[in-house]
Parts: C-alpha cells; sequence; structure tokens
C-alpha cells in the first residue's frame, strides 16, 4: 500500500510540475499604448460639487458608447483589446458629472438644460468634446444617463416599506427587553441557580415569553457536545465556518469588479495570471463542502430519529421541514426588509444606486421568489440579494434528500440505487448541459458583465441550479450512511482497501484539475466540445467528493489527531452557529462599505484586503446581532407557538445547515 502512496505522490509531483509548466501568463497590451485609451472611469469630484453649488446642484453617472473609427488605430487598439472577456469595454467610458461645471465648460455657466432628455444631449456635448480634444475621438448620440443626484433624492424618503421596517425593530427591541427583564426576575426568584440560562422552563409560556432573552441566546450559541454524535461531527462547523470566510472574500472581489477604478488596467492584467484564472475557476468549490455537509448531517439525522422511533410516521417530513422554515425564514425575512426599505439611506455618494439600486428594484419585485425558496430558477437573472440562491439550491436539495430517505426506509434495498443515481444523474447533468449548450467548463471573470456581478456569464447555468449540485449532496448522504455503520466499529473502516483507494484516486484528480484549470480557461476555445464537457464536470465535483471522505473519515477517526482537535476547537462551535447570519448579511455590508464611496477607487491586493477586514469586522458585528435577536429567540418561539411536546425534541443535537 505504501508503495502505491508513493507512486500516486510522484504522479501528482508530475501532474503539478507539468501544470505549472504549461500555463504561462498572456501577454498583457504595452502600457504606453494603454495610456493612450481614454479613461474608462472618470468621476468629478462629488462633494465639491455638492459644496459648491449646494441646494441647486446635480450630479450624474453617465455612460457613452465610442463610435467606431477603422481610421484610427487608437481606435482599432481600443476594440481589439476590448474584445477579451478579462477586459473592461473600453468601447464604452462612464463619468461622474457634475451638471454645472459641465455646463460652464461648455456655456461659461450659463444653464441651458432641464430634464433628464437635455441632460443626455449635455452630456453627450461635455464628453464628445472632452474625447475628440483630448484622443480625437467621437461618441454614439445615444447616452446613458444612468442616474442624478440631487439635493432632493440624494437621501430617499422613507416610504410604507421603511416605516414598516422601523416598525419591526421597535417589536424586537420591546420583546427583547421585556424577555429579558422576565428571564432575569425568574432567575431571582428561584435564586440563581447554576446554568440558569442553559436550563428550559418548566413552562412552555415561560419558554416562550423568555424567546428573546439576550443572556438565554448567548448562551444557545454553545450547546454542549453530550453525545458521541456532536464530539464525532463538531470539527464540521469549522469547515462551514472557513468556507463562510471564504465566500465572503470572494463577494467582495466581486464587488470591486463592479467599482469604477482610477486604475482598471490592475484588474485587466491580474486577471491573465493562471493562479488568478485557477482562484476564479474554483470559485464554485467554495458552496460544494455546504452541500457534502449538509447531505451528510441529513442522513446521519434521519437514521439516528428511525432508531429512536422504530414505528416511523411520514410526519418526520413535514417536521424537519417546519423546524427548518423555523430556523431559516425569520432572520431571511428581515434582511429582505433590510433591502427594500431603508439600506439605500445609509450610502451617499455618487456611487450609491450603482450598488445598492438594481439590487433594491429586484427585491421589491422578486421578494416572493426568494421566501420560496425558487429564485434560482425563477428570474435567476434578476438577483435580489446575490449570495441566497444557494439558500434556494440548499432547501430544493433538503427536499429531495429527505424524501429519498424516506423511500430508503420503506425499501432498504433501494439504498444503493437511488443514491448511485442521484451521483450519476448530477455528473450527467454538468457534462450534457455543458456540451448541448456550449457553455465554459469553468467560472472565468468576464469583465464586460461587472454591472451585474457575472450572472449573465454561461457559466451560471451549471452553478446555481440545484439539480446541477446533486452529485455532492447525494455523496454526503453517502457518507452518512457510511458513517453510521462504522461508528461502532471505527477500525474496521480503515482496514478497507476501497477508501485509501477512492481517497488517493479524488486527491490526485483534485489536483490535477487545479493544475489545468488555468491552461482550460486559456485554451477553451481550441478545445473539443467533448472534452470540455467532461472536463466541466470534473472539475466542478472534484472537490466536493474529495471533502466529503475527508469529512467521513475525520467523523471516524479513532485517534484524537492535531488535526481534528483543531478543527474541533470549541469556538468554531460558536462561530458556526453564527454562520447562517454572517452569510445572510454579509453581502448588504459588501454594499455599504464600497457604496460609500464618493470616487473611483485604487484597486490592488493590499485593497481587497482592507476591505476584507473592513467588511469582515462589521459582518461579524451585525451577524451577531441578527442571530442573537432575530434567528434564535424566532426559532424558539416559532417551536412554542406551533409545535406540539413530542415534535420540539431534535432527533439528532446537530444541525442541518
Amino acid at each position: 500500500m505504501v508503495r502505491w502512496r508513493n507512486v500516486w505522490m510522484l504522479q501528482l509531483a508530475a501532474l503539478m510540475q507539468w501544470g505549472i509548466l504549461a500555463v504561462k501568463s498572456d501577454r498583457f497590451i504595452d502600457p504606453e499604448e494603454y495610456q493612450k485609451f481614454p479613461k474608462l472611469f472618470q468621476y468629478d469630484e462629488y462633494e465639491d460639487c455638492r459644496m459648491t453649488y449646494r441646494e441647486q446642484y446635480v450630479y450624474c453617472v453617465v455612460r457613452a458608447r465610442v463610435r467606431p473609427d477603422d481610421g484610427s488605430e487608437l481606435w482599432r487598439n481600443i476594440s481589439l483589446f476590448s474584445e477579451d472577456t478579462r477586459h473592461y469595454d473600453h468601447r464604452m467610458v462612464e463619468r461622474g458629472i457634475c451638471v454645472q461645471n459641465c455646463e460652464r465648460f461648455l456655456y461659461a455657466g450659463e444653464s441651458h438644460h432641464e430634464g433628464d432628455h437635455s441632460y443626455a444631449e449635455l452630456f453627450r456635448a461635455c464628453i464628445g468634446q472632452q474625447l475628440k480634444d483630448g484622443y480625437n475621438l467621437q461618441i454614439e448620440p445615444d447616452v446613458q444617463v444612468y442616474y442624478c443626484y440631487n439635493k432632493a433624492n440624494e437621501t430617499p424618503p422613507l416610504d410604507f416599506l421603511g416605516v414598516i421596517f422601523i416598525l419591526v425593530v421597535l417589536v424586537i427591541a420591546v420583546l427583547v427587553i421585556y424577555s429579558t427583564a422576565y428571564d432575569l426576575t425568574l432567575q431571582t426568584a428561584q435564586k440563581f441557580p447554576q446554568n440558569y440560562f442553559s436550563t428550559p422552563h418548566k413552562t412552555s409560556q415561560d419558554n416562550l415569553r423568555t424567546a428573546f432573552s439576550f443572556p438565554r441566546n448567548i448562551r444557545r450559541l454553545r450547546d454542549p457536545l453530550n453525545t458521541e454524535i456532536r464530539q464525532d461531527l463538531s470539527f464540521l462547523e469549522s469547515f462551514r465556518f472557513i468556507q463562510m470566510m471564504r465566500v465572503v472574500l470572494l463577494h467582495i472581489v466581486l464587488a470591486l469588479a463592479k467599482m469604477p477604478k482610477v486604475n482598471p488596467d490592475a484588474t485587466e492584467h491580474i486577471l491573465h495570471q493562471p493562479p488568478v484564472m485557477l482562484y476564479v475557476a474554483e470559485f464554485q468549490n467554495y458552496v460544494q463542502t455546504f452541500f457534502s455537509i449538509s447531505g451528510m448531517l441529513l442522513t446521519i439525522n434521519f437514521l439516528e430519529h428511525t432508531r429512536k422511533n422504530p414505528h416511523f410516521e411520514a410526519r418526520y417530513w413535514l417536521d424537519r421541514l417546519r423546524a427548518r422554515l423555523y430556523r431559516i425564514v425569520p432572520a431571511y425575512a428581515f434582511i429582505l426588509l433590510l433591502e427594500v426599505s431603508i439600506t439605500r439611506r445609509f450610502m451617499v455618494g455618487p456611487l450609491a444606486q450603482q450598488m445598492i439600486g438594481e439590487s433594491q428594484a429586484q427585491c421589491r419585485k422578486w421578494w416572493w421568489n426568494n421566501l420560496l425558496f425558487v429564485n434560482n430558477y425563477v428570474a435567476p437573472e434578476q438577483p435580489c440579494l446575490l449570495q441566497t440562491w444557494y439558500l434556494s439550491a440548499d432547501m430544493q436539495l433538503f427536499l429531495l434528500g429527505i424524501t429519498t430517505l424516506t423511500l430508503i426506509w420503506r425499501w432498504p434495498p433501494l439504498k444503493k440505487y437511488l443514491l448511485t443515481a442521484g451521483i450519476l444523474w448530477g455528473i450527467c447533468c454538468v457534462a450534457i448541459v455543458t456540451y448541448a449548450k456550449n457553455l465554459p467548463p469553468l467560472m472565468s471573470k468576464n469583465l464586460k458583465l461587472y454591472n451585474d456581478y457575472n450572472f449573465g456569464h454561461g457559466y451560471f447555468q451549471l452553478y446555481i441550479p440545484f439539480h446541477m449540485n446533486i452529485t455532492v449532496y447525494f455523496a454526503g448522504m453517502w457518507a452518512g450512511f457510511l458513517y453510521y455503520r462504522f461508528r461502532e466499529a471505527r477500525s474496521s473502516f480503515f482496514k478497507l482497501q476501497l477508501q485509501w483507494t477512492v481517497l488517493w484516486i479524488l486527491i490526485v484528480l483534485y489536483f490535477l484539475s487545479l493544475f489545468t484549470g488555468a491552461w482550460v480557461v486559456q485554451n477553451q476555445a481550441t478545445l473539443p466540445a467533448l472534452f470540455l464537457a467532461l472536463y466541466a464536470t470534473w472539475f466542478k465535483h472534484a472537490w466536493g467528493l474529495l471533502s466529503t471522505i475527508v469529512q467521513l473519515r475525520t467523523a471516524l477517526s479513532i485517534a484524537r489527531s492535531r488535526f481534528r482537535t483543531f478543527f474541533s476547537h470549541p469556538i468554531f462551535a460558536v462561530l458556526g452557529k453564527l454562520c447562517y447570519s454572517f452569510y445572510l448579511i454579509h453581502v448588504t455590508v459588501i454594499m455599504q462599505v464600497l457604496g460609500s464611496a464618493k470616487q473611483p477607487i485604487y484597486f490592488s491586493i493590499r485593497g481587497i484586503f482592507d476591505y476584507f477586514l473592513t467588511i469582515w469586522m462589521r459582518t461579524f458585528l451585525y451577524g451577531t446581532l441578527l442571530c442573537l435577536l432575530i434567528e434564535l429567540p424566532a426559532n424558539v418561539a416559532l417551536k412554542e407557538l406551533f409545535e406540539s411536546k413530542s415534535s420540539k425534541k431534535s432527533p439528532v443535537p446537530t444541525s442541518e445547515k
């Protein structure tokens, strides 16, 4: 066995070396030629305009397309450079224009224009004159006035939804104050018993009245590891949290691509680097870990429930769905209400509408498809909240998974057929859809789509539908069955030759996908369609399957290795509990931080991490409050209101997040 592992390690090293040598950074345009291009983003000073013209100021964000001129070498260079999807479209320039400055530039201070239509004529004249003087280029007649700010609309008025949001916040505040005071009164009456806040009250009425108790909800963040299963699976919280951190970084990068920049060439140049191509391509792997964990926990919960309840009832299906909705809907609905009501009021500057306006409008139109968990199929190209497609896909996979488990309980011989069919279905779906629709096999950054966070990228057809993510979810379910089978005979599992073989095959396949990803991105235009289809399904599933077997092996490990000890640290149990609220709030925080900028930003790696630290600190604060004030107490209150005593008992003290 050791000999074969050494051989495989040598093969893996050879593949890594080949990947490094095979992929070279593309040649970027000569910097001197690039500097001849018209500035892609150019904004007048917003605060100067606002302070100089005070009540009369008007500041507009405008986009204008450069008119083709084949006789101009500069135009030909611009056109050729803009064809690459890793480059912005330099044929379209974006300007932040102070209307009064534009009028002074053209008409020596006389005001000739009022209304959006005449503003468009004014902007066409200003931008056209600047391009003609500086670059001998002209612009097309149609100018897009994206949004205009003035004294009247810089802070949107408080509408009906804003009033509703404020009332909801006040109600929550009253509930927290009352519930906390009542809980402290009971604690005093009982003479401060030990572990008071971690002990449920004897009556349902008292449990309901203390549901929003702040100290009690703090204690709920740290449930004791009082069963062997909880101890075995405690490391999963750290896996979830680490992937959550990566998701936040991913969405910051996507949002920064949407931001106007003083140095757009830095973004374009970095996308030519093979490590960055690979980093972008691997975005998809983050959620695969979540899907695998969800499938594994769902199965273990189900098996433990059927062990304790031999007379299984179909009502379990409804009970689990209801418990899931109690946990995720209240905080989700609160964030949706925040998005459609007052978020924009906290942002002042020329980028506010660009960062939040479209999202807010789409939330007002499509809020229902979020709460029905179908937004990954219904209008997915118009996302309300960038991250919530995952909640819908996970809900759909949960329903499919629990239905499959019910069928397996009723007809046990179906287990291997149903799980195998689910895994093969996902594999075949990705390959067939990639081939039939000629989709890119990997996610890549298309800067032409920067305004809609790349949701127009063809790869998203492979990314957000739940039926494209079945394979890893069902692999997680299979891991749950294996854990339950071998947890009483752990050494038997590690003696199996098959699990070692599968582990090393998946390690090789995963690292091979890593070190060939950038090469495929660079050469996909010349590669056969069948190869791209097969590569797409390989790359999509390599990490998820490897993550699944790592989870299984860690859960069944006999010795407390340093690996497991570190990832089972109690701090991760708390952070894992907070992850859902972090996930809900982090995009809103990103929009707030970036949308408050007054000028195009300077893009750099250091800048990314500066933004990451700022956004993560706020996400941690706001997410913790969201969890303590809404998610946890609402879950308890809804259970007390609508569930019988028997159904309040969770079958296994683990969470299906």
